[in-house]
């Protein structure tokens, strides 16, 4: 559950007062769902949510964008939650609160999503044996692993070996892997076996690391309203460039493209582009990306 907060700054140590308030589906995998359902694609998600009000309220929101939810798991607790404060130009701070998702445990999954999957997303925030089990199952069944570690973890680094890809912000890749800059982060993460690095750097665009070469690809210019949920409509376009069969450069161009569209506008889910939006964007950009 994401609960959106509009104001024109924040004052440590006062009482802000927003100016507008959004209540809306929220946490990455939920939002890389409804991101890749707005792009067509089919998505099951798994996980937890708590035996209350939210869980329920999470659960029709998901339902109402047609994401299968009959993998999802009603646990004992309080639902994950997120407080965002939104500032006049659009930066954001988020208060966290797990709940449940640190329930979320390997003998809840159904394996068979493997074996019908082609892609698997996985956030962090849920326990570090349950993406272990996750990503090497999903691996070795050939599904594509793409990995957003939005939240510290003590998962193992055996695990990194079977992230195909690994899509960090700038604060993000230092805070995982402790070292002192970008390059020698991603230098780390390539050493433990994940294949491509997508640094996130908001208005900077992004960049891909391999192994003996990177890629940089521009932001696509545009009037930033609210940047939440940027880095989820980045991921899914790119999930989806991918299973499309554009290479590395094309999708993070066209992920590029959408998470423009979602700061230009509020909240989460609503931001997230349609496939035709995305296409009359192309279209009036008059840029070279092929859906």
């Amino acid at each position: 559950m994401d609960t959106f907060y509009y104001l024109d700054s924040i004052e440590i140590n006062s009482n802000n007062v927003a100016k507008k308030s959004i209540i809306e589906l929220g946490g990455k995998a939920s939002n890389v769902a409804v991101a890749l359902k707005k792009l067509g694609v089919d998505v099951v998600i798994t996980g937890c949510i708590g035996s209350d009000f939210f869980g329920e309220f999470i659960q029709k929101k998901l339902n109402e964008f047609e994401i299968d939810t009959s993998h999802l798991k009603i646990c004992d607790g309080e639902s994950g939650r997120t407080a965002i404060a939104v500032t006049k130009n659009g930066q954001n701070t988020m208060l966290n609160y797990p709940g449940v998702n640190e329930k979320f445990s390997p003998e809840m999954i159904d394996w068979t999503l493997v074996e019908e999957g082609d892609a698997l997303f996985i956030q962090f925030g849920i326990p570090a044996d349950t993406i272990f089990e996750l990503s090497s199952m999903a691996k070795r069944a050939g599904m594509m692993v793409y990995v957003d570690p939005s939240y510290p973890s003590d998962i193992p680094w055996d695990a990194f070996y079977y992230f195909d890809y690994i899509s960090p912000n700038e604060r993000e890749i230092i805070q995982i892997t402790g070292k002192k800059d970008i390059e020698k982060a991603v230098k780390h993460l390539l050493k433990k076996g994940v294949e491509s690095v997508i640094v996130k750097m908001g208005e900077k665009g992004s960049k891909i690391f391999f192994e003996k070469k990177s890629i940089e690809v521009p932001a696509v210019k545009t009037n930033v309203v609210d940047t939440t949920g940027a880095g989820d409509s980045f991921n899914a376009a790119f999930i989806y460039g991918r299973l499309r069969g554009m290479d590395d450069e094309e999708s993070a161009k066209l992920a590029s493209l959408a998470a423009s569209i979602t700061v230009s506008r509020m909240g989460t889910t609503s931001s997230f582009p349609s496939f035709e939006e995305i296409q009359s964007e192309i279209k009036s950009r008059n840029l070279k990306i092929r859906l």
